[in-house]
Order: C-alpha cells, then sequence, then structure tokens
C-alpha cells in the first residue's frame, strides 16, 4: 500500500488532519495514529496501526493499493463524466440585450430576443432527448434573460410538460442582473421550478452603480436589493460581487449593508474575477481598465472575502468537492442556444461569432470548432497531471486555456490556497474526529484503475 499523491496533511491543536482531493474526506487524527500511520507506511510493522484507522484512511483513499494509478483513474472519472448521456443541459439565452452596460462585460451584445422558430427548435432537440435521460437541467442565461422574459415562460411551461409526461426530472436556474426580477416575476419563475438566482452586487451603491449601471447609465443598486428581497422567498439566492484590485475595498462596506437589509443567512455572497480580455484579436470583450488580479492575487483575495462574509453571516466554510468534467464546454450532452439559434459551448463565447460551433435548426451537424471543446484535454498537461489541485479542478476553465494571454486564469483557486483553505475550515471545525467528512464517491474501487 502507498500513500495518496493528493493528501494535504495539516497539524492543528495537537492533532492531524487529512484532505484527500480524490475523495473529497477530511479526517482528523491523534498524534499517535499520525506516527502509526507513517510507520505503516514506512513498512515498519512493529509500530502498532490499528486495524480501524486504516479502514477509515483506506475508505478516504488516504492510501490505495501499490498498483492504484491515481492520475489514470482520474482520467476515467472525467471521461464518464464527460460522455454521460442520462442528463441533458441547455444553457438557454433568451436575449443577447441587455438594460445594463457593464464596462467589463464579455458579450458581444445584439438587441435580440429569442424568437418562435428557435423555441420550436429546441423543443424539438428536447423531444429528441427525452426517451435516453433521465434529468433536464436548464440554466436561464443572456445578456438578460428577463428581458426575454416572455419565451423563457412559454419554454419553462413546454419544459415542464413534456418532462412530466416522460418522466424526467427538470429544474432550472438563473443568471440575472435582479433589476427585473420583481415579485411578480420571481413567482412566475418560482411556477417555473426556477430554483436558484445568482444575481450580481459590485460593492456598495457608489462603486456598484458605477460597475452595473443601467444601459443610460442610472443606476441599480437599490432596485436590486429591493428585489433581492422578494426572490429570496421563492428560490435560493445568491450575490455575485465581481471584484478587482479596485472595488475589492468595498467589500466589507457591501457586507455591511445588505446585513442591516436582514439579508444575512438569507443569501450566499461569493467574489467573481473579473478578467482582463485576451489577446486573441476575435474577443468580443469590451476593453475594461480596471486593475484586474491575477489568479494567484484572486485566489488570496478569495479566501479572505470568504472570512469576511463567514463573519457577517453570508458564507460557511467549505471544502472543494471532487469533480469530474467541470462544465457545459467540455461535456458532451450539453449546448448553450444563443437568442437567434446559434449554437456555442461555452457561456464565454455568446456574442462571438467565431465561436458558434452551429445552428439549433441542424443542430445535429455542428461545425469543426465544436471539436476543439470535445478533444480538449487537461491529462495531456504536465502541469495539470502534477497538480495537487487536479481532483477538484480537472482542468479548470478549457475556453481561458485556449484563449492567447488567458493560459494562468484556467485554474481554480484550490491550486493557489490550498493549505489555506483547508486550515480555515478546520479552525471552524475543530471537533472533527475520524469519522469526519467521507463523501459517498470514497466507495468507488480504485483497485479497479491499474
Amino acid at each position: 500500500m502507498k500513500e495518496s499523491k493528493y493528501n494535504v496533511w495539516l497539524e492543528y491543536d495537537k492533532k492531524w488532519y487529512v484532505f484527500n482531493g480524490v475523495s473529497g474526506a477530511l479526517l482528523g487524527l491523534s498524534r499517535e495514529e499520525h506516527l502509526g500511520f507513517q510507520a505503516y507506511i514506512a513498512g515498519e510493522e512493529e509500530v502498532a496501526c490499528s486495524i480501524d484507522l486504516l479502514e477509515k484512511l483506506a475508505y478516504g483513499r488516504v492510501f490505495i493499493p501499490d498498483s492504484a494509478n491515481e492520475v489514470a483513474f482520474l482520467e476515467e472519472r472525467y471521461k464518464a463524466s464527460r460522455g454521460e448521456t442520462d442528463n441533458f443541459t441547455l444553457t438557454v439565452v433568451t436575449s443577447l440585450g441587455c438594460n445594463f452596460d457593464c464596462p467589463y462585460c464579455f458579450e458581444a451584445k445584439h438587441a435580440s430576443i429569442i424568437d418562435g422558430e428557435v423555441e420550436r427548435y429546441i423543443l424539438e432537440i428536447l423531444d429528441d432527448q427525452l426517451p435516453q435521460i433521465q434529468n433536464f437541467q436548464v440554466t436561464w442565461f443572456g445578456g438578460e434573460p428577463l428581458v426575454g422574459k416572455k419565451p423563457l415562460l412559454r419554454l419553462s411551461d413546454a419544459f415542464i410538460e413534456r418532462c412530466a409526461q416522460s418522466k424526467v426530472q427538470y429544474a432550472a436556474n438563473i443568471l440575472t442582473n435582479g433589476y427585473l426580477l420583481d415579485e411578480k416575476t420571481c413567482m412566475e419563475l418560482r411556477d417555473r421550478r426556477v430554483t436558484a438566482a445568482q444575481i450580481g452586487l459590485d460593492g456598495p451603491p457608489s462603486i456598484h452603480n458605477q460597475l452595473r449601471p443601467l444601459a443610460g447609465g442610472q443606476g441599480s443598486f437599490w432596485r436590486i436589493v429591493e428585489n433581492i428581497h422578494s426572490a429570496i422567498k421563492y428560490m435560493d439566492v445568491s450575490i455575485r460581487m465581481n471584484i478587482d484590485k479596485g472595488n475589492i475595498r468595498a467589500a466589507e462596506e457591501l457586507m455591511q449593508i445588505l446585513a442591516k437589509e436582514s439579508l444575512a443567512g438569507k443569501v450566499k455572497l461569493y467574489p467573481g474575477q473579473i478578467i482582463q480580455p485576451g489577446d486573441d484579436g476575435g474577443s468580443p470583450l469590451k476593453p475594461y481598465a480596471g486593475s484586474c488580479f491575477s489568479k494567484p492575487d484572486f485566489a488570496q483575495a478569495e479566501l479572505e472575502f470568504g472570512l469576511l462574509a463567514e463573519r457577517y453571516g453570508f458564507s460557511k466554510p467549505s471544502l472543494p468537492k471532487p469533480a469530474g468534467a467541470p462544465c457545459t464546454a467540455v461535456r458532451t450532452n450539453e449546448l448553450v442556444v444563443g437568442s437567434a439559434g446559434e449554437l456555442y459551448k461555452c457561456w464565454n463565447s455568446v456574442g462571438h461569432k467565431m465561436e458558434v460551433v452551429g445552428h439549433i435548426r441542424d443542430y445535429g451537424n455542428p461545425n469543426g470548432r465544436l471539436q476543439k471543446w470535445l478533444k480538449y484535454d487537461p491529462f495531456q498537461n504536465s502541469e495539470c497531471q502534477t497538480c495537487i489541485a487536479l481532483p477538484v479542478c480537472m482542468g479548470g476553465c478549457a475556453s481561458h486555456a485556449m484563449t492567447p494571454g488567458q493560459y494562468e486564469n484556467r485554474c481554480g483557486t484550490f491550486r493557489h490556497t490550498y493549505r489555506e483553505t483547508i486550515q480555515n475550515f478546520i479552525d471552524r471545525r475543530t471537533n472533527l474526529g475520524l469519522s469526519a467528512i467521507v463523501p459517498p464517491q470514497a466507495l468507488v474501487r480504485l483497485t479497479e484503475t491499474r
């Protein structure tokens, strides 16, 4: 037996803790147990190490058979997730137009709302999928998806009816700027199985209204906050604060305002990275003059943001979960449908003509651009193969990996702050024992992979 290469060991308060990225398990050991295990791994059989301890460590994949190839196992997990066909996921851009004019927006917007023909083709795609799937998931996206609320509601009703007839589970979520999310709309969305909304607030009013103004230049902050009060009655709400080196200093002021609005414990708040446009020459990204974080700097800012949000009641300590293929862009049975019926694989591609992979009226015959997404393989990248974060990142963002000037932004933040992230979690869960956190994924037999 050997120790997993994806273990992270930390000593804290006279105990040892080990996190394993492949299983997602976090286990606590006394100093004596830690010494016993290390001696056992070193082959010092005369040192006592209880069978109970070894079983729990093996269950959490902390130690594995000598013949096990963890990278090969993760690659199999990635490929199985990428090619999975029981689930079908669509991201639907109901409107590429938007009522906001954010200076850092990554989309090339055109005032278009999804029409009846595109709706019809979307339903035809779903009809083709229904006999073979168990779950259908929709993300409503834009531009601003609520600019296209009428087709959103029509499609939702049709999705629900078709899925019910085929005994397929249906669920939806929405990414919205929140300005049009009034109580009537929240009720309509609730009735259409929209269970979660992500809303953007980029700081207190003085900052948010500069970064996320209405198309006419007016502020939007307090209207969004008013709508959040309505939304929390009908769905789970998360607030994303897109941050750079300028507005990060105002994060606490935003939290103070939201706490005074009695939203602590009712919404989640997390940071998003504003990324400087790449240098590929064809990007639809608007020039953004903000001082963007590098990925390592953003990782540190995210860590500090999380601690602050936890103090104000907008976040809870967590550890990353084991991943398969990480996003729509690289999963076979997922698509992004533009408002004119154009098809993409990545949210970052929306509005970018050179990233269109086909059209919905002939979705079974995509163009050659599709292959760059389906052939993206982080397991051919030697840097990924040796990274401690591979089990929870799985190569990260394919779009950034393939965009000139964006390669370093492909990674998740765990790569840069894994020790601090685990330490912060342990600080708040110091009563962990050996039965700590061992998810069902750990039951998969690693010995099957050689």
